[in-house]
């Protein structure tokens, strides 16, 4: 069999994107900062798509390796693999879960919305990539090998428009009563139009489009100016939906696509030399990724209201250093152990 290729530049550049989706949080729950530090750290919009896609590419690289039965097995393996990583950690959130419903008293009510939220989201914030990458890269698997290709970027496209519609352009779509009670409703059962069928099937497909080599044919240069380019559009479709208060959500904009789609390709083709340290940051990213909602949310949930009320009283250098230095920390620890404690690796 032959061995899947390493990217280094991938791997720094998914400690990077975690990094921002820590700060990003940081700044919108704790720092509450604004003006041009707010606008820097939004550029953690990028983490999530990024993620899928890279994911998708990474999984299909390795795919297309295979044979036929290879490939059930492989997809069976990854599928185990990503559903022991969302059930440990959904323990371990769980654990605050239940914790606050004992301190503040828990009823049927709340029970039910608990499940309900499992069922057609997740058990936990931001840990939703998980069960939203398997779905985006199952749901891409299957049409991979059931429906032709003109079929599939006709699904993928029609998903991609109304999850982006839906997701960054709400209050526009919304004027239209019918489509006003449809998302209503939608809203209501699925609570978001962020998932791994909006969100993580037409990311998922750039990462095929990219183990397939699309953008081989792209140099290098331009394809790093292509990134620039639809990166700055973005920033600015964000900037104009926020401002003009298109939606309450800037992450799901049109540019997106294109500037994920030119940044991977654009480092996939950048030739750095593999190093101990470039798995250390694959391995920590995804473990700031899953583990940042410990000290953003569910640590501080079963801690006395005076904790959170004396850290957001501290000027926002402090806020995000503390952030920072929890999540980095814990991350880092748990790696070393890893070595020692084999089970831990399912945590990443």
């Amino acid at each position: 069999m032959l061995e899947r290729k390493i990217y280094p530049s991938l791997d720094i550049m998914k400690f990077i994107m975690a990094m921002l989706i820590l700060t990003q949080h940081t700044c919108n729950e704790w720092a509450h900062s604004t003006g041009l530090i707010h606008a820097f750290f939004g550029l953690g919009n990028f983490a999530v798509p990024f993620f899928f896609t890279c994911s998708g590419f990474l999984f299909f690289s390795k795919l297309n390796m295979l044979n036929w039965k290879e490939q059930k097995n492989y997809y069976k393996q990854w599928s185990m693999r990503i559903g022991k990583m969302y059930l440990i950690w959904s323990i371990i959130y769980f654990c605050f879960v239940l914790t606050m419903w004992i301190s503040n008293g828990f009823t049927l009510e709340k029970i039910i919305n608990y499940l309900h939220r499992v069922f057609v989201f997740s058990t936990y914030s931001t840990i939703w990539f998980l069960p939203a990458l398997w779905v985006g890269v199952s749901i891409c698997y299957w049409l991979k090998q059931h429906v032709s290709k003109r079929a599939i970027w006709v699904i993928i496209i029609t998903l991609f428009v109304i999850g982006t519609l839906f997701g960054s352009y709400t209050n526009v779509i919304t004027r239209i009563p019918t489509i006003a009670s449809f998302n209503e409703w939608y809203m209501e059962i699925f609570i978001t139009w962020r998932n791994g069928l909006f969100n993580g099937v037409p990311y998922v497909f750039i990462g095929i489009l990219l183990s397939e080599d699309f953008g081989t044919k792209i140099p290098k240069n331009v394809s790093a100016l292509a990134t620039v380019i639809f990166c700055s559009l973005f920033i600015l479709e964000a900037f104009c939906i926020s401002h003009y208060k298109l939606s309450s959500a800037t992450d799901m904009g049109f540019f997106m696509c294109f500037a994920i789609f030119f940044m991977i390709n654009t480092l996939i083709k950048i030739d750095i030399t593999q190093k101990p340290i470039w798995r250390h940051c694959r391995n920590l990213s995804m473990l700031i990724f899953l583990g940042q909602r410990l000290f953003l949310s569910a640590i501080p949930s079963i801690l006395p209201i005076c904790v959170k009320d004396t850290i957001i009283t501290w000027s926002q250098p402090y806020i995000y250093i503390l952030f920072i230095t929890l999540t980095l920390g814990f991350s880092f620890i748990v790696e070393q152990l890893s070595s020692k404690y084999r089970f831990l690796k399912n945590l990443w």
